[in-house]
């Protein structure tokens, strides 16, 4: 009797799992374009607050008001320390799997400790909270636009647009991209303003207002569940926001509504491939830190295989570049300078240091965009079958096709005609 079975040759496992689509997104945020805009929009937020910073207060000088620490140092804090963490690897050292977690969840760390010192700022000097947010909204909404777009078109077509084509992509959405994150905080802050008006002034009514509060509690309430679905769901959708723009070359409300209604649809399959990217993106960032220390480290023992001691250049470069290593690559100068050429070389070495921090950092950003963008087609192909190669092109991108891809297309209509004329006759 003859064997009917088959063999399986192999397994296709994005189409039995597609979850793992998440995965290309490290191709993705290491792209140079992706990782070109996301420093430059790190390098521009963080020096336009360094400047705000400067000013007078109540606008700057928040060292009075926050911890007696400046903005400049604050970051430096978080960069180097919660974002980096403690190296470590289990039995090694005396080192266990928890200290191994706590380094690996390190990004985890430095964006709770970034939310507490938003908080911090709000509370405490609420100018310069809301001048840095809205100049940080600005620029991330056309950095963020212009990656998730170029990402969005990688997702679906499997090709990479030029950067320009991007950015003028981003630019003419921005104020999509600038209105989607505010809408539902203007919607929130309405409603609590409306919950104070109905409940603020009739308490100030004397021995009356005690009991109209106390009666009429139901409709605050109701109006305090409606404001919690509108932050869970402003709160939740804010990575979708952008994704959509840049597939569907859409509107902020359109943005909002396909964004909200993906993750009210498959809450879990939201929840869990967000959870995925960020143990993936976390583990990819210990590969990076691994390269931005060897990069640090191997430059500074290359300088220093051929430096001297003569005339006492032998511990020049760890009077202003001290050795960098796996716990601190971002030491300080090693040494009190001897001239002022010294103090010149330490500003100049500690800016180039603080490039390939930047990098680092800016692979995390890159990162989440590209993650995002990736858990947007999944989600849209689950809730409204959506194939994954379906993005909104515009006309110039298709004058940009390779010349096959062109005749293609060219050929498509005609084939259609064809086949019309074919059932009509």
């Amino acid at each position: 009797m003859a064997d009917d079975g088959t063999e399986i040759q192999s397994i296709d496992w994005r189409r039995c799992f597609p979850f793992l689509e998440i995965l290309r997104s490290f191709r993705m945020a290491v792209h140079p374009a992706n990782l070109i805009l996301c420093f430059l929009g790190l390098a521009a937020s963080f020096g336009l607050a360094v400047l705000v910073d400067q000013l007078p207060a109540p606008v700057g000088h928040t060292a009075d008001e926050v911890d007696r620490t400046s903005f400049f140092e604050h970051v430096h804090r978080i960069a180097t320390t919660s974002l980096w963490g403690d190296w470590s690897l289990p039995y090694v050292a005396g080192k266990t799997w928890d200290d191994f977690l706590g380094f690996l969840m390190g990004p985890v760390s430095a964006a709770r400790d970034v939310v507490t010192l938003a908080v911090a700022y709000w509370h405490r000097t609420p100018w310069f909270a809301l001048i840095n947010t809205i100049l940080s909204l600005g620029i991330w909404a056309l950095v963020g636009g212009a990656v998730t777009r170029m990402a969005a078109v990688r997702v679906a077509r499997e090709e990479s647009i030029p950067l320009k084509q991007a950015v003028v992509f981003s630019a003419s959405k921005w104020p999509s991209t600038v209105s989607s994150p505010l809408i539902p905080f203007g919607v929130l802050v309405f409603l609590a303003l409306l919950v104070g008006l109905l409940t603020g002034l009739p308490l100030m009514i004397p021995y009356l207002g005690e009991w109209l509060v106390g009666l009429f509690l139901f409709i605050p309430l109701i109006m305090g569940v409606v404001m919690a679905l509108v932050f869970i769901g402003g709160a939740f959708s804010v990575g979708l926001q952008w994704p959509t723009i840049a597939a569907e070359g859409s509107d902020s409300f359109d943005a909002i509504s396909r964004s909200i209604s993906y993750i009210s649809s498959r809450p879990w399959k939201y929840l869990f491939s967000t959870i995925f990217a960020i143990i993936y993106g976390c583990a990819a960032f210990i590969l990076v830190k691994f390269v931005a220390f060897l990069t640090l480290r191997l430059t500074h023992e290359a300088v220093s295989a051929f430096t001297w001691d003569w005339h006492g250049a032998g511990d020049k470069l760890p009077r202003i570049w001290a050795v960098p290593t796996m716990a601190d690559p971002w030491p300080a100068a090693g040494g009190e300078p001897w001239a002022s050429t010294d103090a010149f070389a330490t500003v100049v070495i500690s800016i180039f240091v603080w490039i390939v921090l930047g990098l680092a950092v800016s692979f995390l950003i890159s990162f989440f965009f590209s993650s995002h963008t990736v858990i947007y087609f999944l989600l849209r192909k689950i809730v409204d079958a959506t194939d994954m190669e379906e993005v909104y092109v515009e006309e110039s991108e298709e004058e940009e096709l390779p010349v096959g891809e062109k005749a293609e297309a060219a050929t498509e209509p005609a084939k259609g005609e064809g086949n019309e004329d074919e059932k009509s006759e």
